[in-house]
Parts: C-alpha cells; sequence; structure tokens
C-alpha cells in the first residue's frame, strides 16, 4: 500500500535527530553550563554585574531550550493528527462506492479520529461552517459543537459500536452558515477492530420520505461488494452479488473459483502478499452459467486471518457485469444502454457500432442475447463471432439476406454449446450504426423436425397400409399355386427344392410386410383376455430356441397381476423381438444374462416413467432387461425408427422395433427403453390393467379346457356348402379349387355386391362365408352388416393382410368371427374350413 500520512509522519526525524538540531543543542548547553560557572565561581572585576551577565545568558539558553523542545513536541503532534483525519484516496476500495452515497458518510478509528468521509459529509462540514478548524475533516461532535456537541449521542454510540452493536439516536437540529437548519439521525457500525462507519440520515422534509439505511444502500449498491477469506471462501457478499449469481437469500456463497472463470480465483488470492489495493480482469460465471467480463479490486487486512475486501464492477454504465447492466440501470439513466422496452425483451436485441454486421463490434447488448449465447455477446466482440456457420452458409450471404427486408426469415445459428437455431432481422441504419434483432426459433426448429419426421412415418404407414392388400394377394396366389405344385412334386422330385424355396421367400416377404403394418398400426388385431404370466410361459419354449446357448433367460413373473386386454399373437411378437435383439447386442462380448421380468404397477409409476395421458388403475409392466453393450444418447433417439439399424448391411431391416413400438401402442399401452454404454439395455413395456365381466371368465376357463383336448384329425376333407368372396382372381380360383377338392360345395363371388345378390337368391343359405376384408364397392364388413339377416345360421372367416381400424374394432367385438391373415397356405386355409363347419355341426347337435 503507498505510503499514507501515518506512515510519513512515523519515517519523519525530529529536530534533534538532525545533524545540525544535535550540533545546536550541544552548543546551547555549552553555552548554558559555561555562563552559569562563571556566574557563580568568577571573580571578574565587573563584581555583581558580571554575576548577572552570566547568569541572564544562562537563563535565556534554557528558555531557547525550551522553546525547541516545545516546538518539536507541538510539530510531532501536529503530524500525528494531520496522519489521522488524512482521507484516502477516494478510488480506493468500498470509498467509490459511498463517496456518491447521498447521505453523509464518514468512518473514524476508535479513538474518534476521522480517518474518511464522502462528499456529502464534506459539503455538510463546510456548510456548518466546521471545514478548515482543524487540519482535517472535523469530528460529528466538533459539527454540532454548536448545538451541544450532539448531547452525548456520539459518545453512546462509538461505545455500541465498539461491542459491535449497531446503534441510531436522533441529533439535535445542527444550524447551517446560511441560515437553514438541518436534524440528522445518526447511526454507527462497526467496520473491524479499528473502524466505525458513521452515517448521517436527513429525518426532515423529502429526504426523511427517501432515505435508505447505509446497510439497504451498501446491499443494493450498482456493483458487488465481498469479503473474502485466505482459503478461497466468500464470508459475506452484498444482495447485488447475489443477484448476479443467482442465490437466493441466506443460500451460501461458492468457492471464488466456482464463480470466476480459468486461474482468476488464484491470481486473487495470490495478491494477498503485494502491497495497497489488487486489480484483475477475468470474467464472472453468473446466474444460468452465463459469463462476463468483470474487475476485481481487492484489499487484504493484515492479522493472523487475513480477509479481503473487494468490489466487481463490470463495463457498463452501471458498473453490472453485461447481461444484467441493463435490469439494474435506473431510469436516469436511459440513452447510456438500450431502451427499457428492448432490456426486457424476451428476444435479442444488439447494438453494432457500424452499419456493416460482418464488420461491426457490438456496443450494447440486451440480457436475452447474453443469456442464448451464454455469454459470449458482450460489448466488445466482433458481431460475426457470435455465430456459428453451418449448411453451407456464410456471414456474407446471411447478413445480405437480413437485410433486403424479405418476408422470408434469414436463418442463423449462435455459437453455443448446444446449437441455438435464430432469425436473424436489422434495422435500418441511422447515424452509421444498426440494431439487429435476434429470435430464438429452436424449439420451433425442433416441433419442425418432429412434424417432417411424423409426416414421413405417416407415409411409411399409408405406403403400408395402401400396398399391403395388393402386395399380399400377390403373395396368397404365389403361395397357394405353390402349394399345389408341391401336391404334385412331393419329396424327392426334382422340382421339389426350388419350390420350397419360393415358399421361403413369400414367408420373408409376408413378414416384412406384417412389421410394416405392425409399425403403422394397422395390422389387424384380435383383442382377448389374457394372463402375463401364462402368456409368458407359453412363448418361453420358442424364447429359448431364439436365444443362444451363452445366453442365460430367466424369467420372473410379478404377484397379483392384473389381466390385459390385448392380442396375444402380437404381443408374442414384441416379447421375441425384443429377445432377439439382447441376444445380439450380446453376442459380441460372448453372452449375460436375458431377465424378462414382469409387476404390478399403478398408474402414477406409469406417468413418472413418462407416459402422458395414464389411465387411472393397474398397470402391468413387462421388462426385457439384457446385459449387451448399451445405446448411447444419439442411437436411443433413433431406436424406434423404421429402418434404423445398427446392424451390418443385410443383417437386419431396422423394423423390429418399430414393430414392438407399433404393436404396444396399439394396445394402449407405452413402450419406454432405458440404456447406458457397457452396462446394457432395459426395455419396459406398460399395458393397461382388464377386469374381465363373468362371461369372459366363463370363456376363460372354457378355453383353459380346450387346452387339453384331443387336437383336431388329420383328415381336411369335409362337406357343406362355402361362399367364397375374394376380388384377386388368382386368389379366388386357386381356394375355390383347392376346397373343392376336398369335397366342398363352393360358390364364387369377386366383390360384395355380387356375394350380396348371391345370398337373396339362394334361400337355403350358405353353412360358411369366407370373404376379404378390403374390396371395390361394398366390402367385407359392409357385406356383413348388409346381409346379416340372411347370415344368422353361416359361419364367417374374415381373410385379408390389412384391415381398417373400423374392422379390428368389429373383429374383437364379434367373437363368433374368425380371421385367417394372408398369405396362407393351402393347409391352413383347409384347417380353418374344417374348424368352423366342424363347430357349426357341434352347435346344431
Amino acid at each position: 500500500m503507498a505510503d499514507t500520512p501515518t506512515a510519513n509522519s512515523q519515517n519523519r526525524k525530529s529536530f534533534w535527530d538532525k545533524p545540525f538540531g544535535r550540533m545546536t543543542l550541544y552548543i546551547l548547553v555549552l553555552v548554558v553550563v559555561a555562563a552559569a560557572g562563571a556566574a557563580l565561581f568568577g571573580n571578574g572585576e565587573e563584581g555583581w554585574e558580571g554575576f548577572i551577565f552570566l547568569a541572564g545568558l544562562a537563563l535565556a539558553g534554557l528558555v531557547v531550550l525550551y522553546a525547541i523542545a516545545a516546538g518539536e513536541t507541538a510539530g510531532r503532534t501536529l503530524r500525528n493528527t494531520v496522519a489521522r483525519n488524512a482521507m484516502p484516496a477516494p478510488a480506493e476500495l468500498g470509498y467509490a462506492a459511498m463517496d456518491v452515497f447521498p447521505d453523509p458518510v464518514v468512518i473514524t478509528d476508535r479513538r474518534g479520529g476521522v480517518r474518511w468521509g464522502n462528499e456529502a459529509y464534506r459539503a455538510l462540514a463546510k456548510a456548518a461552517g466546521s471545514f478548515g478548524q482543524s487540519f482535517g475533516l472535523p469530528t460529528i461532535d466538533r459539527l454540532w459543537s454548536g448545538a451541544g456537541g450532539g448531547d452525548g449521542a456520539v459518545y453512546r454510540l462509538a461505545r455500541s459500536a465498539a461491542k459491535g452493536e449497531t446503534g441510531c439516536e436522533l441529533l439535535p437540529p445542527l444550524p447551517l452558515s446560511d441560515g437553514e437548519t438541518r436534524q440528522y439521525r445518526l447511526e454507527a457500525k462497526r467496520q473491524d477492530d479499528e473502524l466505525i462507519l458513521w452515517r448521517l440520515a436527513p429525518v426532515s422534509g423529502e429526504d426523511s420520505a427517501t432515505s435508505v439505511s447505509l446497510a439497504d444502500w451498501s446491499q443494493h449498491a450498482p456493483v458487488g461488494l465481498f469479503s473474502l477469506r485466505a482459503n478461497g471462501e466468500i464470508a459475506m457478499g452484498n444482495s447485488t452479488l447475489r443477484a448476479w449469481l443467482g442465490l437466493a437469500e441466506g443460500e451460501a456463497f461458492p468457492a471464488l473459483d466456482k464463480i470466476l472463470a480459468g486461474d482468476a480465483a488464484r491470481t486473487v488470492l495470490r495478491s494477498r502478499g503485494g502491497e495497497g489495493l489488487a486489480r484483475i480482469d477475468t470474467r464472472l460465471r453468473a446466474r444460468d452459467g452465463i459469463e462476463s467480463p468483470i474487475t476485481i479490486v481487492i484489499e487484504w487486512a493484515a492479522g493472523e486471518k487475513p480477509v479481503g475486501r473487494g468490489v466487481i464492477y463490470g463495463l457498463s454504465a452501471t458498473g453490472a457485469p453485461p447481461g444484467v447492466a441493463q435490469a439494474m440501470t435506473p431510469a436516469s439513466s436511459a440513452g447510456r444502454t438500450l431502451d427499457d422496452m428492448f432490456a426486457s425483451a424476451p428476444f435479442g436485441v444488439v447494438r453494432l457500432d457500424g452499419a456493416d454486421p460482418e464488420s461491426a463490434i457490438i456496443e450494447d447488448v440486451n440480457p436475452a442475447l447474453v443469456q442464448l449465447t451464454e455469454g459470449k455477446a458482450v460489448p466488445g466482440v466482433k458481431f460475426c463471432d457470435i455465430f456459428q456457420w453451418e449448411d453451407g452458409r456464410t456471414a456474407q450471404d446471411t447478413f445480405a439476406f437480413a437485410m433486403t427486408g424479405s418476408s422470408e426469415p434469414a436463418e442463423a445459428c449462435l455459437a453455443a454449446e448446444k446449437p441455438v437455431y435464430v432469425h436473424l432481422a436489422f434495422a435500418p441504419s441511422r447515424g452509421g450504426k444498426r440494431v439487429a434483432y435476434i429470435i430464438d426459433v429452436t424449439s420451433w426448429k425442433d416441433l419442425e423436425r418432429q412434424f417432417s419426421q411424423a409426416n414421413k412415418m405417416q407415409a411409411v404407414g399409408q405406403l403400408a397400409g395402401g400396398v399391403a392388400h395388393d402386395f399380399n394377394n400377390l403373395l396368397t396366389a404365389v403361395r397357394l399355386n405353390t402349394d399345389e405344385l408341391l401336391n404334385r412334386h412331393p419329396v424327392g422330385d426334382p422340382d421339389y427344392g426350388e419350390l420350397q424355396s419360393i415358399n421361403q421367400t413369400v414367408a420373408r416377404a409376408a413378414g416384412l410386410v406384417k412389421k410394416l403394418l405392425a409399425f403403422s398400426r394397422k395390422q389387424t388385431f384380435r383383442t382377448e383376455t389374457l394372463d402375463v404370466g401364462d402368456m409368458l410361459s407359453e412363448v418361453s419354449v420358442l424364447l429359448r430356441q431364439i436365444v443362444e446357448e451363452t445366453v442365460k433367460l430367466d424369467i420372473v413373473h410379478g404377484r397379483n397381476m392384473p389381466l390385459i386386454k390385448a392380442d396375444k399373437g402380437q404381443l408374442e411378437t414384441a416379447i421375441i423381438n425384443l429377445a432377439a435383439n439382447a441376444r445380439d447386442a450380446m453376442r459380441d462380448q460372448g453372452g449375460g444374462e436375458l431377465i424378462i421380468r414382469t409387476k404390478s404397477v399403478k398408474d402414477e409409476d406409469v406417468t413418472r416413467a413418462g407416459a402422458p395421458s395414464v389411465r387411472d388403475g393397474d398397470w402391468v409392466a413387462i421388462e426385457v432387461e439384457d446385459q449387451g453393450h448399451g445405446m448411447d444418447e444419439a442411437t436411443l433417439s433413433k431406436i424406434f425408427e423404421p429402418f434404423f439399424t445398427t446392424k451390418e448391411a443385410g443383417k437386419g431391416t431396422g423394423l423390429g422395433l418399430a414393430t414392438v413400438y407399433g404393436i404396444v401402442k396399439q394396445s394402449g399401452g407405452f413402450l419406454f427403453a432405458d440404456s447406458e454404454v457397457g452396462k446394457g439395455t432395459t426395455f419396459t413395456i406398460y399395458l393397461p390393467g382388464y377386469q374381465p365381466t363373468e362371461e369372459e371368465t366363463v370363456e376363460l376357463a372354457e378355453a383353459e379346457v380346450a387346452k387339453t383336448a384331443e387336437p383336431a384329425p388329420a383328415d381336411l376333407s369335409g362337406k357343406g356348402r362355402i361362399l367364397l368372396v375374394e376380388d384377386e382372381d388368382a386368389v379366388r380360383n386357386i381356394a375355390a379349387k383347392t376346397l373343392a377338392k376336398r369335397g366342398y360345395d363352393v360358390v364364387e363371388a369377386c366383390d360384395g355386391e355380387e356375394a350380396f345378390e348371391i345370398l337373396e337368391d339362394t334361400p337355403e343359405g350358405f353353412d360358411l362365408l369366407i370373404s376379404d376384408v378390403v374390396m371395390p364397392g361394398l366390402d367385407g364388413p359392409g357385406l356383413l352388416e348388409k346381409a346379416r339377416d340372411m347370415l344368422t345360421e353361416t359361419r364367417i372367416v374374415f381373410i385379408s393382410g390389412y384391415a381398417a381400424e373400423q374392422f379390428s374394432k368389429t373383429l374383437s367385438e364379434e367373437q363368433d368371427i374368425s380371421f385367417l391373415p394372408k398369405p396362407f397356405t393351402l393347409t391352413q386355409l383347409a384347417e380353418k374350413v374344417k374348424e368352423e363347419l366342424t363347430a357349426a355341426a357341434a352347435a346344431q347337435d
């Protein structure tokens, strides 16, 4: 710290310490001694006259010595008084802030000596006529010397402050030199072991209504004030600093290295060994992670536990860092920063120092843009540097397009940790400067991408549904004709292998179409009441065949599981797909454990998992957990998209999880995936519980009994009248030909209208109606509704590769209707016909 007057007075030598002073002292002492000796013992001729002369000379020497000693003592006292009352430079820590405080403020030591006073106190001392009566600022009791010395208030408050208490007393009215009289309330607060802070608050007129305490003012000063321990802990800080850091009242301040960027905290702590004030330029990590350039000025107090007192200010007119400056700018400072309207705007506003944005420097910026750029957009930064250019865009083209005033927005991307997409617009240039408006459209862009993805998925679903019917008709025709050829070319025939290859290809194609339909949720669902535990037990045999020997399969059944309403075959398909994916994930690391776990959960648990609009009641959770390599977030976000796969080309269609997702959603449930690289993946299916009616309970019991019944005979021939309705000629012809060979009387119809006419013309009716679902004109469900009175004794079988949603609902509600999905084999067709006619005969008996 620079030499203060106190230090100079201590270092200044006294008169006696100087060589001339010592020589003068010696001469005077010698004269006094010589004169006194001559006067007493001399026998000069002068007699008494000589004695008187020599005694007078000795006395004069003594007087001179006393005068010099008294002058030296007075000078030392004077120098100490000046040193005590000397005012530190107002730039010192804390004084700069208090110097502009509207109320008089003075700092004294515990002995009452004035150490510093602000501008208001100096003006009051001058108005009271006390300035200049001493070598420094007058004390408070001296100011009130004409008013009773303050009636002892200064003494009482000084004693309270010495005890660490904050006191306040009303002083008598103070007469001023201009005839005015003022009255103040005196407050005292101890600052440390040596200093006391005094504040004179006016208590009358307009000043009393607007007066605030010094503590309140320091808390809300336009700069950050704090005290720092030697270990880097912030002991105290004002409300302004709390607001910058986003801390609640009473919340502890973080360590210095948590709020300063880089090695700035270490630099601040190292300044403890220096002298005077230390200034460090750095960046402050303020609220929401925004970094802003700041300046720290700190002074360290000596002692066993050194404490630093610091002030933080920024580059704005208010002293606050950019990003919070505008919010703290008083109304009187309008014009020094952006207008209040733009300072609180929810979009970015920036003023440039030039008309060309490509080379312009940011002159001013509002808080919204500072936050969008994570603290990068601050005054002094080149405007072009706050963007990152991608997709072939350049700064020159983007800025030029934004300044054309086109109705189409100019798109850009801010340089942040996560891309922030914005629309950019410029106001016309004024005075060689330009203002830019930056609107965050990141959420809008995300929504646009999601909408585009949803449209693509919908297009895939529509495409699958549109072609499934015709494609499955073609596959059915190929398969039925191939089966017919296989009857002529049995095992051992040279053509048997090629015919089987055709059938396998048809099966693969049918499986692919089935997956597309499942993803688009257009496959035909026939829901039934299921017990998840029984379903898993039945499918476990197939699961053990799917997983490899290196994979251990463990099925854990939950207790008190509610029943569900779902399509058993589709749900089994979903479980098998998840198991196959788990097997592939563990294959690369030599195997692992596959756990399929069921449990009963509440609707609150499903909501916590992230499901929207969850139905009240009990739910069933099916977890499929593997110990595979896991997935990162990027992969996890795409796993349910069709055709997305991490497998090599030719080893996966990418439709497995898309199929599972479609099946679960069509069952009214939810599907979630939780994965971590190196730790495996867990898929969780949530399905709503179902409470069956009494009739359904009876049907479930009958179904359990039917499981133990003897299998159907292998003889697929029979008798009965069958109406076959199919718009695809190839399918209808081969199906009718096959059934006729097995002894059935088959009548063909190419569409629903022709079938209705046949029913009207055939009063004896038919034993069985086999109808396609999707046909031009009158479709299968429409035929059933229109001719229901003529089909009361007729068994019905619908065949289709794709069924509309309303048919799936009809199929689930009317359990007497059977369904045979395309493509099917001749054997499957014959078995279904035999089964239905046998059931009809049993019902008649």
